[in-house]
């Protein structure tokens, strides 16, 4: 069986015959041979798997091969893109093996003609008519309606909400545009696949669309492999729960008018009752303060006039669904305006009663353009293993972090996985030639007033060594821009900050520009690929533990706390030795790549837990003397 992985991955195999410059990897013909028997074994694998092992192709290969109707989940849509349009073409072209494959995304990425024909008569889009005409011309000739196909939206465009359709207000089968819907049609193209790849936000989507008792999005499947899965977790946490936004509750109102307005003109009650709902929920919105965080909810309500702002509210949906449910035999629009009043009618209840328990946390995001109410359960562990359990098929975990110290048990605990094989494939890359680790001595603590002062002068000497070429990641906004500050003065190396422009345009730049410095947080501690020279250098400010201000977490902490467990050791610790392995996978991502990694943290020496993080990561050569920064760049530079 594994002849079949040799000939492919092996010297002079097909991939050497068909990719320049391919070079056999002992690991990466290990995992596809370990892929191949999960798939033929319908086995349950967890596989870490280093930076530059080429997991994807060890993952791709076996699944067409395999002959088995496969879903590929992977973390971001970009991922989804890059193994769509890219991997699956060479990987077909490679093995001669015919195929069928489908790219799935949430329906929220394809344009809905019956939305954009609501959009173009509404007096409120007056000011996004010409962009509204040329999506309406690009929907004639798009064959997918994927409107990251077009450069019409930009991600923040207030018209990507208003063309495209939700559960709530999809009209399915009674959609008059129902013969030309693109979400069906890609739908219906999943069906017929062989490889689907999606990504993990409709993965889980589906998950709690049918634990709901809604029905599903994803065909059924013979095995499901995890890209990124050290992902997971979280994103199944932001959807095995209930949650109403500010956002919801406006095109709520503004859908019923709509819909009035076409079928039920005569009544005047039902416009006065929308007009309503949505002036209480902007007094909701005034009454939970403008400040931009996340926070226990029980915080919130006990503000002053919450509770009756929030009483209102109800009460004026309360009167909305009546008239709606007069007016629903008049249209399947107004039919459906009438069963998510009554949703969102339920959900709220929920914060209205605070009824918390210590399965789920309450907690709301306030945010600059309104607010979103969560529900989330705890953990996720039991409805992941119950939705596992109702699929017995082969089931891929696969990241370059799962594992803090060399266990798996963190990431597995968090997902309900008891029975499972595991295998950890390292990188190929030479760390001890190919990189150096700087722990430069900081006199104070990351909490001193004074440590970002500490962080900025030690950038700017390994700068000055490195001519630029850096990655500065932080775990904090306000770590950022204090840096920042302090870096303007830098001459003959180009400053970017995260947020002066989009991230792909950001990376475009530092690529191009191939000296310069750039400061990011959170965003840029992964999934990002910059090969080559210019990026030498990565600085991290300090151990990357999660803010204990976020309520989920602070809940969970709490909980643990109370069963007299140790929530330091077995949350946030782990939480953060996977996001510091990420940041510092940006720092090789090729064989012929080298760099200095600079760890600021004092606390990696002189506490008790910085040896599981140093544990966590390749074997570097270690130092604490500027001077070997010098050195290794003069070496390398000659």
């Amino acid at each position: 069986m594994h002849d079949e992985m040799e000939n492919i991955f092996g010297q002079g195999g097909k991939l050497a015959q068909h990719i320049e410059g391919y070079a056999p990897r002992q690991q990466q013909l290990e995992m596809a041979q370990c892929i191949e028997k999960a798939l033929a074994e319908t086995n349950v694998l967890v596989a870490e798997a280093g930076t530059g092992t080429g997991k994807t192709y060890a993952y791709l290969a076996p699944a067409i091969l395999s002959g088995q109707t496969i879903l590929i989940s992977t973390g971001t849509k970009n991922l989804q893109d890059q193994l769509f349009n890219k991997d699956l073409p060479m990987l077909r072209k490679a093995l001669s093996t015919p195929f069928r494959a489908a790219l799935l995304k949430g329906r929220s990425n394809y344009l809905c003609h019956y939305r954009l024909e609501m959009a173009q008569s509404d007096p409120l889009q007056k000011p996004h008519y010409a962009t509204l005409q040329e999506l309406v011309e690009w929907s004639d000739i798009s064959k997918t309606g994927d409107l990251s196909e077009s450069d019409l939206l930009e991600d923040s465009s207030v018209l990507w909400s208003k063309v495209t359709s939700t559960v709530d207000n999809c009209l399915g089968q009674d959609c008059p545009n129902a013969s030309e819907c693109f979400v069906s049609e890609a739908r219906k193209k999943a069906q017929e696949s062989d490889i689907v790849v999606i990504n993990h936000h409709l993965l889980m989507s589906d998950m709690s669309l049918k634990a709901s008792g809604q029905g599903e999005i994803l065909p059924s499947a013979d095995a499901y492999i995890i890209d990124e899965a050290h992902q997971l977790p979280e994103i199944a946490t932001q959807f095995l729960g209930n949650r109403v936004s500010s956002h919801q509750l406006q095109e709520l109102c503004r859908d019923s008018i709509r819909e009035m307005e076409q079928d039920a003109s005569d009544m005047a009650k039902l416009h006065d009752y929308a007009d309503k709902a949505e002036s209480s929920m902007r007094s909701l919105r005034l009454a939970v303060g403008d400040k931009e965080h996340r926070t226990p909810w029980h915080l919130v309500l006990e503000k002053l006039g919450v509770k009756a702002k929030l009483d209102a509210l109800m009460d004026d949906l309360e009167g909305l669904a009546e008239q709606l449910e007069i007016a629903a035999e008049r249209s399947k629009g107004l039919e459906q305006c009438h069963a998510r009043c009554n949703t969102l009618i339920d959900t709220l209840e929920i914060f209205q009663k605070n009824s918390s328990d210590d399965s789920q946390v309450l907690w709301i995001d306030i945010r600059g353009s309104g607010f979103v109410l969560h529900a989330t359960p705890q953990e996720v562990s039991q409805h992941f293993q119950k939705w596992m359990d109702e699929k017995p098929t082969s089931w891929i975990f696969t990241s370059a972090t799962l594992t803090v110290a060399g266990k798996f048990n963190n990431f597995t605990n968090q997902l309900g996985i008891s029975d499972s094989e595991t295998e950890i494939w390292p990188s190929p890359f030479d760390y001890k030639k190919q990189s150096l680790l700087y722990m430069p001595t900081i006199p104070v603590e990351p909490s001193h007033d004074n440590y970002n002062d500490h962080i900025a002068a030690i950038a700017k000497d390994v700068i000055a060594h490195s001519k630029g070429r850096t990655f500065l990641l932080f775990t904090s906004y306000r770590a950022m821009h204090s840096v920042a500050d302090a870096l303007k003065e830098i001459d003959g190396y180009p400053l970017m900050i995260q947020g002066s422009a989009s991230k792909s345009s950001l990376l475009e730049e530092f690529r191009t520009h191939g000296n310069a410095v750039l400061l990011g947080t959170n965003s840029f501690w992964e999934g990002v690929d910059v090969r080559g020279e210019a990026l030498s250098c990565v600085i991290i400010d300090k151990i990357p533990f999660a803010s204990p201000g976020d309520p989920v977490l602070q809940a969970r902490i709490d909980g643990l706390r109370e069963q007299g467990g140790n929530p330091f050791s077995s949350i946030q610790i782990p939480s953060a030795v996977i996001q510091l392995k990420q940041g510092i996978g940006r720092l090789i991502r090729d064989p012929n790549d080298y760099g200095v990694l600079v760890l600021c943290d004092p606390r990696f020496l002189t506490k008790p837990y910085g040896k599981l993080f140093l544990r966590s990561l390749p074997a570097m050569p270690i130092t604490q003397n500027i001077d070997d920064v010098e050195q290794f760049f003069v070496a390398r530079q000659t």
